[in-house]
């Protein structure tokens, strides 16, 4: 099984648990696509195996059933690699995505998407820290620019939404409300 190597990282996981892996395989699809790995006797993909997409998609880690379920790795067409793990071929739970262009994202997952608690990091220094729905910076959270400006407070759909406080880099700073991006002064407001 030396050449289902795969060059995108390391991978820690439980191999053949909870399943009798009979045979392991190298099987080319008339699609093209290609799995090396471990198979259950129904002939389906069960334990460790990588899997190479024809269309460049390749994944390399736990299967149930025919379907990346466990922890793996998955490198996207695009260049971008999920780590985590996985269910019925989605990202589930703990993971993180490195994108080809240096975005990072580190957190929770919800059927493939940033959902819960995590970390994004934008190549030019920019970060945020917080709550994430549907692929999107939204409920509480902390962001602060590379320049060292900070805002902490609400967000909806990655806009600074609702209660929050923001602190330039210089010293000055404005609290209050926030309307999709836009600083709202109201007689509760307070600029320093």
């Amino acid at each position: 099984m030396n050449d289902c190597k795969l060059n995108i990282g390391d991978y820690t996981g439980m191999s053949g648990v909870g399943c009798t892996c009979l045979l392991k395989i190298k099987k080319q699809y008339s699609n093209g696509d290609e799995y090396c790995g471990e198979i259950n006797d129904v002939g389906q993909r069960y334990g460790y195996g990588v899997y190479h997409w024809s269309n460049g998609g390749i994944y390399l880690g736990e299967w149930r059933n025919n379907t990346c379920t466990g922890e793996g790795i998955y490198r996207a067409i695009n260049g971008d690699i999920y780590r985590g793990r996985f269910i019925n071929g989605l990202i589930y739970d703990q993971g993180s995505r490195t994108s080809f262009d240096g975005h990072q994202y580190i957190g929770d997952y919800l059927f493939g998407r940033s959902e819960g608690h995590g970390t994004y990091r934008w190549p030019n220094g920019d970060n945020y820290v917080g709550s994430w729905m549907n692929n999107d910076r939204t409920g509480n959270g902390v962001y602060i620019w590379a320049n060292d400006d900070r805002y902490e407070g609400e967000f909806l759909c990655g806009e600074l939404h609702g209660s929050g406080r923001f602190q330039c880099s210089n010293g000055k700073k404005l609290e209050g409300q926030w309307i999709h991006g836009i600083y709202i002064k109201t007689s509760s407001s307070s600029m320093e």
